[in-house]
């Protein structure tokens, strides 16, 4: 379990990085969080096809079943799905909002739905780290984002955002129960590809620009080709749970690496929020301590 949970946490801190790649394409190349968002899922798909048939040795087109089709086109909805409603939730309410929303509400969604649907037990140590991990992200990211959760005119926003973290949860179950019927490598192919067919009305040719289009092809391969392979991999090895925790780093990272490029600052809180989300990565990943007899001499 320990090693899904690892490569959970790198596929996380490669999602980190989208936001900085995303943000300069916005800033300098005039593309609109839309866009972006289609171009990284049509730019993963080839990429992901590779590892599939590098995985499959070649028999990547075996039939996947009916149910396992369904669970595909599913799968590919929910990424599409992400896509439209966190970028015009980010649009419509504060920024901070919709990720504290969509970030913090998919893992209680996850831990609800695999307790009662996939059975996965809920222990203590997976509470707590949960616990803590929604709390550090919601210190990472700003109190002040909870500001606008009871503001009318952020409504619609949020409930976007909310819809945000129901697909962003929802693939993350999907996934669970794909990778009991197929390979992981072909799974995340196929519903790339389908999420990518249903952004295709939101594809706009980028600016004649090497930095826009690097931009973009790193946006595809690293942060999201990448990382779902890393995820779907660790998704193998590990709960739905514990998945939809270890992926909250990726706040961590975008705020670091704000940090570090763009000169932004965290808070003193923002760091609490660091250690109670690196403490939950810690309680789900350090292993219990041995019961020690003791004999009397």
């Amino acid at each position: 379990m320990r090693m899904g949970l690892w490569l959970i946490c790198l596929g996380a801190i490669a999602w980190g990085t989208a936001g900085l790649a995303a943000k300069l394409l916005i800033l300098h190349h005039g593309m609109t969080p839309l866009e972006i968002g289609a171009w990284r899922l049509l730019v993963a798909a080839p990429l992901l096809w590779m590892a599939a048939i590098w995985e499959s040795r070649g028999h990547v087109f075996v039939s996947a079943g009916r149910r396992g089709l369904v669970w595909i086109l599913l799968f590919g909805l929910a990424l599409a799905g992400y896509q439209l409603t966190y970028f015009n939730a980010v649009d419509r309410t504060l920024v901070s909002t919709a990720t504290l929303i969509a970030i913090c509400t998919a893992p209680l969604l996850v831990a609800a739905v695999s307790a009662l649907v996939l059975r996965e037990p809920l222990g203590a140590r997976t509470l707590l780290a949960l616990g803590l991990g929604v709390m550090g992200v919601a210190l990472v990211i700003g109190i002040s984002g909870l500001a606008t959760l009871t503001d009318s005119r952020y409504l619609g926003g949020n409930l976007l955002a909310l819809g945000a973290a129901t697909c962003y949860g929802g693939y993350t179950l999907i996934g669970k129960q794909l990778v009991r019927m197929l390979p992981p490598f072909r799974i995340a192919a196929a519903a790339f590809s389908t999420g990518a067919m249903m952004l295709l009305p939101f594809i706009a040719w980028p600016p004649p620009s090497w930095q826009a289009w690097g931009l973009l092809l790193y946006l595809g391969a690293v942060p999201t080709g990448l990382a779902y392979l890393l995820y779907m991999a660790g998704l193998k090895r590990t709960s739905a749970t514990h998945a939809s925790i270890a992926a909250l780093l990726e706040p961590l990272t975008a705020s670091l690496l704000a940090m570090g490029l763009l000169g932004e600052r965290l808070p003193l809180m923002g760091w609490l929020g660091a250690t109670l989300l690196l403490a939950s990565l810690a309680v789900m990943t350090v292993p219990k301590g041995n019961r020690v007899n003791r004999t009397e001499g």
